[in-house]
């Protein structure tokens, strides 16, 4: 009998060390399986990322840039840049078009008031330079001579200190945020228009091929978009830089923005932490922008 009693004693401690490991096993595993849960989720939230993005063909560069770059470091993830100009960027994103919109100008009241959700987003700091054909003997132009170029009282290029040559005006399109940072810095002050005799233009890229294209021409793009087939004028003594328009002595200059429809969902901001973090904002140099930090 006490044989018995002693081997089921041993037996039942047995099963109650048995049973502790089965629960410490399954509180292992649990632990084990909720943490790799949480590591593929957070994969699979960047991998799903799916936007579209259009708006500002100055916005462009930075927003096809840090898409390339983000679906690089996400694959899987799928985002579509497109331009059209800041209006249609903005319309774009308060339709529920495009997940972001992209403008080269702040929102105008009229767009707050009638879609009150829209948030936007500061990605970068730009000027806008005035260009002239590279053989064009004009270097520097005061605001009041741009001004009378512009409005049409100024129409040769004599009456600046050039050659004897009229001069053609290049603008760019109603809604265009390149346009509308221009008109605040320059045509305001004075409360005057365009000249209606300007070749209008609807990207940064055209207008730049146009005055490319002709000794006579002016016209205005975003200082990333200056290269070696234009030359950019001083403004008042002014030269458009980083630097100038980073210490705001250079007076026509703005904020790049990304706008979203209310408060970003995850995808959104995702991509926007990446525009804003440390590897965006290289990006953003790298295509001649200035960064917001």
């Amino acid at each position: 009998m006490k044989k018995i009693m002693l081997i089921k004693s041993f037996v039942q401690k047995n099963k109650l060390l048995l049973i502790l490991a089965v629960i410490s096993m399954s509180l292992l595993v649990s632990g084990c399986t909720d943490n790799t849960n949480k590591t593929v989720g957070t994969d699979n939230t960047l991998a799903d990322v799916k936007l579209q993005i259009a708006g500002s063909t100055t916005v462009l560069p930075v927003a096809e840039e840090c898409a390339r770059a983000f679906m690089e470091k996400h694959p899987g993830s799928r985002i579509f840049v497109s331009g059209g100009g800041s209006s249609h960027g903005v319309k774009a994103v308060a339709d529920g078009t495009v997940d972001i919109g992209t403008a080269s100008r702040d929102l105008k009241s009229s767009e707050t008031d009638s879609h009150l959700d829209l948030v936007a987003h500061g990605v970068a700091k730009d000027g806008v330079a005035v260009i002239v054909h590279p053989s064009n003997p004009i270097t520097d132009l005061t605001m009041e001579q741009l001004q009378g170029i512009y409005t049409g009282t100024i129409t040769n290029w004599k009456e600046v200190g050039g050659t004897d040559s009229g001069i053609m005006v290049v603008t760019r399109e109603e809604g265009s945020g390149t346009r509308d940072c221009f008109e605040q810095a320059v045509m305001k002050p004075i409360k005057a228009e365009i000249t209606d005799h300007g070749i209008i233009q609807d990207s940064n890229g055209k207008t730049r091929a146009t005055v490319a294209g002709s000794a006579q021409a002016i016209g205005f793009i975003s200082l990333g978009y200056v290269n070696s087939d234009v030359s950019a004028l001083r403004l008042d003594g002014i030269e458009p830089t980083v630097e100038s328009v980073v210490d705001s002595s250079y007076a026509i200059s703005r904020t790049l923005w990304m706008i979203s429809n209310g408060n970003p969902d995850s995808s959104e901001q995702a991509f926007l932490d990446f525009v804003l973090g440390d590897e965006g904002q290289r990006i953003v140099e790298d295509v001649h922008f200035i960064p917001v930090n």
